[in-house]
């Protein structure tokens, strides 16, 4: 009952909403805002954030990243890691008393489901692709991985607090 969750623009929101949060959670989407409204946005989500409220920003480690991936999917995701470390770096100059938190998450998953995730899209890198790319990649994770994969899930947390 407690738990808002929002699939909208985050500045928008943020910025019109008339409550305050004990938490404010930035899950893998930070990449997505342009660098010059990370600053506006993160400015609004603290002024939003109750007494001793936080906002978690979690993404990839663009360092230690397992995810199974193919060919084209991997030179996409190398270069959105390479802007997201540029994103980390404003964040933690803007905020330089923010904390940093490494957290490693073991994945087990059939490949057959792994499949359709990537079929829907659920990294970021993946939206712009053609069906036919898609299509490709899956022929290619097919092949390249057994049955059942087992990875790291590595993600950073960067932690402002009021």
């Amino acid at each position: 009952k407690k738990i808002l969750f929002k699939k909208i623009d985050g500045l928008t929101f943020i910025s019109k909403t008339k409550n305050t949060f004990d938490l404010i959670l930035i899950k893998q989407t930070i990449h997505l805002f342009k660098k010059n409204q990370i600053n506006k946005f993160l400015q609004h989500c603290k002024k939003k954030l109750n007494r001793n409220g936080k906002i978690l920003i979690l993404s990839l480690d663009p360092d230690k990243n397992e995810i199974p991936m193919f060919k084209l999917m991997n030179k996409t995701l190398e270069k959105s890691l390479k802007r997201d470390k540029k994103i980390f770096d404003l964040i933690n100059n803007i905020y330089p008393k923010l904390l940093i938190k490494s957290f490693t998450y073991p994945v087990k998953i059939l490949k057959k489901n792994y499949l359709e995730m990537i079929k829907k899209r659920y990294i970021s890198t993946l939206l712009n692709f053609t069906k036919n790319q898609i299509i490709d990649g899956l022929k290619e994770i097919n092949i390249k991985y057994k049955k059942e994969l087992i990875f790291k899930d590595n993600l950073i947390c960067m932690i402002i607090k009021k």
